[in-house]
């Protein structure tokens, strides 16, 4: 009898070769609501930037249809003129799936629904030439996807198809990116392998007792993707600019309206509602980074550009990430 391993927890330990310090990404998720005033767009960080990942203005349907909003090229034109004059940046298109439709209130009912929504996508033949012909009119360095929640073995068996489809169309002329979680990532062997970047979204998860995406989750987060096989060298630790309060609850809030009011362990206690959120500090995300390098990992992501305050602040968090690769060349 042969025993044939399909999905990741088969996976042995994949080689992978460490990116050169110079070469270390610095991507960020940069949202299209930001791009749509540019007086408002903090653009003081691009010099700091390797990768950039449009987000929240592309979205594919059931059919395989690829949808832009109207507002699409004002938006990508944009992006653009922010960081004209600053390092050559690679810039990538992130499309979202469709939603669950499930009028249930159970959470994996809700997944279930969307799962099969996204597998209708991948299974139309269509999705993959739709994609290549946007990355083509508007030179994307390549796609990203943010499907975060499979559940099922079959649902991620269809995903991993999708994505050796996807990469034969796109060969070498586009990139396949794709945001994952550590604690469920089941793609194929073989999918893994055609996927040549991946964001890893160490965030939204807590320690025993609230703190919100801590340096151990980090590493442990960082294991799991080892152990399912992936090259690190294309993984870049995602980095929250945002706090969740330690209750779980279903809050975001940006570091910039805080930053001056959390303590040294990054929490701040909202009298308004009773919460207390759970910020990364600079001294966290300066550790993280340099977590990512010694872990031969390809870089770090940051989610979500705007949730920063400007490079002249001493407590900017790109500043943190920017200090930990400078000390590493050193």
């Amino acid at each position: 009898a042969v025993t044939v391993c399909i999905f990741s927890s088969c996976s042995k330990k994949t080689e992978s070769t460490p990116v050169k310090i110079d070469d270390f990404r610095v991507t960020s998720y940069i949202l299209a609501d930001g791009l749509r005033n540019l007086e408002t767009l903090d653009k003081t960080h691009f010099e700091q930037i390797t990768d950039i990942i449009l987000f929240g203005c592309a979205n594919f349907d059931e059919e395989g249809n690829l949808i832009l909003d109207d507002d699409f090229d004002t938006v990508y034109e944009n992006l653009k003129l922010a960081i004209q004059g600053t390092r050559e940046k690679r810039i990538y298109l992130n499309i979202l799936g469709p939603k669950s439709q499930s009028e249930s209130e159970d959470w994996n009912e809700q997944m279930k629904d969307q799962a099969q929504r996204h597998t209708n996508a991948f299974e139309s033949g269509k999705l993959e030439e739709n994609i290549k012909n946007t990355l083509q009119k508007y030179g994307f360095k390549g796609v990203y996807f943010d499907y975060e929640f499979p559940i099922k073995n079959k649902y991620w068996k269809s995903y991993s198809e999708f994505l050796l489809s996807l990469n034969e169309t796109l060969k070498d002329e586009y990139d396949i990116g794709l945001a994952v979680a550590g604690w469920d990532a089941k793609l194929s062997d073989r999918a893994k392998s055609v996927v040549d970047r991946v964001e890893l979204m160490s965030y939204d998860l807590w320690d025993d007792d609230g703190n919100h995406a801590t340096y151990e989750i980090a590493q442990d987060d960082i294991k799991k993707l080892k152990k399912a096989g992936f090259d690190m060298a294309k993984v870049d630790l995602g980095l929250p600019f945002y706090a969740r309060p330690t209750d779980k609850g279903a809050y975001w809030y940006d570091y910039a309206n805080y930053y001056d009011k959390i303590d040294e362990n990054g929490l701040y206690k909202d009298d308004e509602t009773g919460l207390t959120f759970s910020f990364n500090t600079p001294e966290l995300i300066g550790e993280k980074t340099k977590l990512a390098i010694d872990e031969g990992l390809g870089g770090v992501m940051v989610w979500h550009h705007a949730c920063d305050v400007p490079a002249d602040n001493e407590k900017s968090l790109y500043n943190a990430v920017e200090n930990s690769i400078q000390a590493e060349k050193a």
